[in-house]
């Protein structure tokens, strides 16, 4: 039997992933325009426009790589006017020179070993690249450690959404590992910073529930592994005040292409 490959398993919960799914400020949204400039703009893991609308919403031209047909069938719906391909961005020849390219909670799943210079050669001399992610921080350090507790009873990587505790967590003092893990070599992307934005999200049991269930570390479980871990989750919050609240990091790399 075929294994799920795991940069797959959103398109199985897309109208899930479209209504839980937190999107991204309006603030990083027009700094990234600014600071690219005018021509066109490529995304690439559109998913189902979390980004995209608010990017499609300023008036720019845009065209979407997406490999995920559900994913992308909801992204239509919403944005009918602009071109959405489905495809891998590996798979994928640039039609045009763009000015930036942007990636919402998506470019890890790209395959940059197969070639490291994608994103240069999708862009245009002096065009940006712009990869961009969410991370949450518990706000409430008494469920922070109940939930660990619950993830190591059911063998969870240490890395799920509530992982990181707010409190004590620190700003990098640099980025330089960050620049490798995003292939941004220093010749062909000599000018590179980094961005934060700080906002709060808060979610009932019954919605963090579904949160979890549109990760890729929770799809690709066992079903019954999963159910019980969700289910025990629910229930810890419950026992909490029944809403986990999270300081929500939007972390921006700024990447010109020379």
């Amino acid at each position: 039997m075929a294994t799920r490959e795991q940069r797959g398993v959103f398109g199985e919960v897309a109208d899930d992933y479209d209504r839980i799914r937190p999107g991204y400020p309006g603030s990083l949204v027009d700094d990234v325009l600014a600071a690219a400039g005018p021509g066109p703009v490529l995304e690439v893991g559109a998913g189902t426009g979390k980004a995209t609308v608010a990017f499609a919403a300023r008036g720019v031209s845009l065209t979407c790589i997406e490999p995920g047909p559900r994913m992308a069938e909801l992204l239509r719906r919403k944005l009918p006017g602009v071109p959405i391909v489905v495809s891998t961005f590996e798979d994928w020849t640039p039609d045009r020179a763009y000015g930036l390219l942007i990636s919402g909670q998506a470019w890890h799943w790209v395959d940059a070993s197969r070639d490291p210079g994608l994103a240069f050669r999708a862009l245009a001399p002096g065009g940006l690249f712009a990869p961009f992610w969410n991370s949450f921080l518990l706000v409430d350090p008494a469920l922070h450690a109940a939930l660990a507790e619950v993830d190591a009873r059911h063998g969870l990587a240490p890395e799920t959404t509530h992982s990181y505790l707010a409190a004590g967590f620190a700003e990098p003092a640099a980025f330089e590992e960050e620049w490798a893990q995003l292939g941004l070599r220093a010749e062909e992307f000599p000018e590179r910073r980094h961005v934060r934005y700080h906002s709060a999200r808060s979610y009932s049991s019954a919605d963090y529930r579904t949160h979890l269930l549109s990760t890729s570390m929770y799809r690709i479980l066992p079903p019954a592994v999963r159910d019980a871990a969700v289910a025990d989750t629910a229930a810890v919050i419950d026992a909490h005040g029944g809403t986990i609240d999270f300081e929500v990091l939007a972390d921006v790399v700024l990447a010109r292409r020379v």
